[in-house]
């Protein structure tokens, strides 16, 4: 286990640490960013129980066994009731997770059906050139969409550097 340094650290100091942290995690624009950032911060056991405490909080809020979690995840029940008691305390970031994986895994799953059965139907293969121009919009709406949103995280990030 992890163990932190018998020194102490003031509050205030201690709370812009935190503040840098989450800033940090704001201005990162990308999956791989992120990626590169937890693999510096974290040994490869912490980044590993990591990943497994949230599959545990995903697969109980979606009302696995302890022993089907235990099996597919391969960890002690010990483990999963305490990512339980997480839940059961608060656990708002983790249903917040659970919540945002689960509706991007639905977009995704319905995505991929409409792909595979249009592929299928050989009277859409007209409608498909009539509907690029439309993709091609939305594709162009949904990036406008992302750098709005890195610009609203990086003020928020500056922001927070002030205080």
């Amino acid at each position: 286990m992890t163990k932190i340094a018998q020194r102490k650290i003031q509050p205030q100091q201690f709370g812009q640490y935190v503040n840098n942290l989450w800033s940090a995690f704001t201005l990162l624009e990308s999956k791989q960013q992120i990626r590169l950032l937890f693999k510096d911060l974290l040994t490869p056991t912490e980044y590993t129980m990591l990943t497994k405490r949230l599959e545990i909080a995903r697969r109980l809020l979606n009302n696995n066994s302890y022993e089907i979690i235990s099996r597919e995840v391969s960890v002690a029940n010990n483990t999963i009731c305490n990512v339980s008691k997480i839940l059961t305390v608060n656990g708002d970031g983790l249903r917040l997770a659970h919540k945002q994986l689960s509706n991007l895994e639905r977009k995704l799953q319905k995505q991929n059906q409409t792909i595979i059965k249009n592929l299928e139907n050989p009277w859409l293969k007209k409608i498909h050139r009539k509907t690029l121009l439309g993709t091609a919009i939305n594709t162009g709406v949904i990036i406008l969409e992302n750098k709005i949103s890195r610009a609203v995280k990086k003020s928020s990030a500056k922001k927070h550097l002030k205080n």
